[in-house]
């Protein structure tokens, strides 16, 4: 009976494995975890995509060691990790020059404190110097202010960097809208938002001078639509140059992939309307 059970099980690894491989010889971008398949699955399907001129988007969980990271960025991968999943400056360092090289992208999730509080216990994941590092390295990095706090000025630090490294910082703003915004999409940081936010004429104004910061700047915004706003407001955003996400998750996946198109893939994490909490 175990002996059955356990060629099921390797069966259905092997035919899993298969369709992988399949969807990146059918020509697609193509998003998996680092735990759903085996290593040489992962790097020959890699291999593949990149060949046909797709992406494949490697989501890490820690499962694989550095050396294994760092062959799948050498492969082409596009490598989504976290500070959850890997928070060693060197291992991060080695991927993004691997990527570089093969002319992927890591792009980092950065949940915890950007600097230690003071009299806190809570430690940073990383140093902050390290952050800059890493940013200056090519890192494209993504920060939300939904349950840490965000000091402007440390942002603006960490968007700089990210210009000397020729990438990006991705910053998911909730609450209120702060003038502080426009200064930041100034050093070329790509912001969301909700239209939650917009709570009155002041949201209004900062939101439409934030998007002509960024658009000079060669980013933008990009507004959320959640609750629906009025629709003269609608049309004075869009036509400031903002880039407007429906939520169309009920609809057909073909008409949110519209709503997206033109949106630059290294300006969201994975998916363009999920606006990380």
């Amino acid at each position: 009976m175990e002996e059955e059970t356990k060629k099921d099980e390797d069966q259905g690894h092997l035919e899993r494995a298969y369709e992988l491989h399949s969807w990146a010889s059918k020509g697609q971008d193509v998003t998996v975890r680092d735990d759903q398949y085996g290593f040489s699955w992962l790097l020959d399907s890699a291999k593949v995509s990149r060949k046909r001129g797709f992406r494949f988007r490697l989501v890490d969980s820690g499962n694989l060691d550095c050396s294994q990271m760092e062959w799948l960025a050498e492969a082409g991968a596009d490598i989504y990790t976290s500070d959850e999943a890997r928070s060693e400056a060197f291992e991060l360092d080695l991927l993004i020059r691997a990527c570089r090289r093969a002319g992927s992208i890591v792009a980092y999730f950065h949940n915890g404190p950007l600097e230690q509080a003071e009299g806190g216990k809570k430690q940073p994941p990383l140093l902050f110097s390290e952050l800059l590092d890493l940013a200056r390295s090519g890192l494209y990095l993504h920060l939300t202010n939904k349950t840490e706090k965000r000091e402007f000025s440390l942002l603006n630090t960490l968007a700089h960097a990210c210009q000397m490294g020729e990438s990006w910082l991705v910053y998911y703003h909730h609450g209120p809208l702060e003038p502080a915004l426009e200064e930041l999409a100034r050093n070329r940081a790509w912001i969301h938002m909700s239209d939650r936010s917009l709570e009155g004429e002041e949201d209004v104004s900062i939101l439409l001078d934030t998007v002509k910061s960024a658009r000079s700047s060669r980013t933008n915004i990009i507004l959320h639509l959640d609750k629906g706003i009025e629709s003269t407001l609608l049309s004075d955003i869009v036509r400031s140059g903002a880039i407007v996400l429906f939520d169309l998750t009920h609809l057909e996946e073909a008409s949110l992939l519209r709503a997206a198109k033109g949106l630059d893939f290294r300006a969201y994490y994975l998916y363009p309307q999920f606006l990380p909490g």
